[in-house]
């Protein structure tokens, strides 16, 4: 055959090697790196605001102990987790400096919302404190706004301690939170709350009552949030009441 014979031959490529194989591959890279991308944003977005969170919350608190003749006053806020609700704030409560004032709150939530509602409830407690020297009346005034401002969901349990220096007495309101301890010469032991003990934000218009406890040396007043109660160890074993009043118990207050 003069004319010749003519063969074709069409290798295929794995479909690997293809060229839509090839353009879906990158597509998929550049989808996969834009969501990479956008979770790293949100991450960092994220822990920015709750480092603020925090920040804001611990800008609260007082920085150093007060100095009160007579008086050993100390107090720390650990969270558990890197933002909460919790704060503890001091202040004077009349002008003659005689009444110093003690507030100790837990607002219960999620991280970001607690740590600002925390935020808000102190200056509102510190600006109802430059109203009235009473607290209960400083948690009664307090229970209209925080009903209308803070979300049904969330509550701010709050105790407001006034130490009357001279007289060596403490009187408290206590909305919701653990109960004072009193550790004294004879005894350990939680000092009960009169009148309504519901946290602020239960309703608009609530009235709060107040105790007023007798002091001598060497006596110690504990006001905490349900934090240290409601601690869990390894095994998820609460520390509970329990142990927390034998811990105060035991507490060395020689020096």
């Amino acid at each position: 055959n003069e004319e010749g014979t003519e063969i074709k031959v069409v290798i295929t490529p794995p479909f690997w090697k293809t060229l839509w194989f090839r353009l879906l591959g990158a597509i998929v890279i550049l989808s996969l790196g834009y969501v990479l991308y956008k979770e790293r944003f949100r991450n960092v977005r994220m822990k920015t605001e709750l480092q603020s969170a925090h920040d804001a919350q611990m800008s609260i608190m007082p920085q150093a102990d007060p100095k009160l003749d007579n008086y050993d006053i100390s107090g720390i806020c650990i969270p558990a987790n890197e933002v909460g609700g919790d704060f503890f704030d001091y202040f004077w409560l009349n002008e003659e400096k005689t009444k110093f004032g003690v507030a100790v709150g837990d607002v219960s939530g999620k991280a970001m919302q607690a740590a600002m509602t925390a935020v808000m409830t102190s200056g509102m407690v510190y600006l109802k404190a430059g109203e009235t020297a009473s607290v209960s009346e400083i948690i009664s005034r307090l229970s209209r706004p925080m009903y209308l401002k803070t979300d049904r969901k969330m509550f701010t349990a709050l105790c407001l301690a006034s130490f009357d220096v001279p007289k060596k007495e403490m009187t408290f309101t206590n909305a919701g939170l653990i109960e004072p301890l009193l550790k004294s010469d004879h005894s350990t032991s939680f000092i009960e709350t009169v009148g309504l003990k519901h946290p602020l934000g239960f309703g608009q218009n609530v009235t709060y009552e107040e105790k007023t406890v007798q002091l001598v040396s060497d006596d110690v007043i504990v006001l905490l949030s349900d934090g240290v109660p409601e601690a869990r160890n390894s095994s998820k074993e609460l520390y509970g009441e329990k142990r927390l009043k034998g811990l105060v118990e035991n507490m060395d207050t020689s020096q």
